[in-house]
């Protein structure tokens, strides 16, 4: 039988998510993952030049299409010409979140990976750049719509940066617990009335 490159592929990354997903990527051994995968160290490194390689060969394609739905959602802060605009950016903002929460539910094994296996990948910070990107995406808002609201002093970044933290941990939490999609969303729409409740009150619209 002849040498199959994709089987031999496919069995490395089986075995390695299985041995990540158990051991943690630092006591992952590339000896084991190859052992259990039925190849040969030597046909390993034909794969992969490292075991952070083969831990981003097996993430990142998941992660691309993350970044691409949050693409797909660049415009929900509709044109802002009004005290109106800003609120209803607000809510079409906290209610485009569905199809993350599906797509993170789909692949639920991969982000678990990420989120619970990945110290000392260049993923392990995962959680903390999605919120600090939330973060910033929410201050450029807040900036752009600072004519139509008040006391936009009072909302520091670190205000901002709680209210990032309550939705996305509140989604990745009830991925790592595997509850159903619409209990996720369930549980993000009553986050979001409170953080969308609460900019109202400061801000005045």
């Amino acid at each position: 039988m002849g040498y199959d490159y994709n089987q031999t592929h496919e069995r490395i990354l089986k075995s390695a998510k299985e041995h990540f997903r158990s051991k943690g990527f630092r006591d992952a051994s590339i000896r084991i993952i190859c052992k259990d995968a039925g190849v040969t160290n030597g046909a390993f490194y034909a794969h992969f030049n490292s075991k952070d390689e083969l831990f981003g060969g097996i993430v990142q394609p998941y992660i691309d299409g993350l970044d691409e739905l949050y693409s797909n959602e660049s415009d929900r802060f509709l044109e802002i010409k009004s005290a109106e605009d800003v609120l209803e950016a607000f809510r079409k903002a906290y209610s485009s979140i569905d199809r993350i929460i599906q797509y993170l539910c789909d692949n639920r094994e991969i982000f678990i990976l990420i989120l619970e296996s990945s110290d000392g990948t260049m993923y392990e910070n995962f959680a903390k750049d999605i919120i600090d990107a939330e973060t910033k995406s929410m201050v450029k808002f807040l900036k752009k719509s600072r004519s139509y609201v008040k006391n936009l002093d009072k909302v520091s970044e670190n205000i901002i940066k709680t209210g990032s933290s309550m939705m996305i941990g509140t989604i990745f939490d009830g991925v790592k617990k595997g509850k159903e999609p619409e209990e996720i969303l369930k549980e993000s729409a009553l986050v979001s009335e409170f953080c969308i409740a609460g900019y109202k009150h400061i801000l005045g619209i």
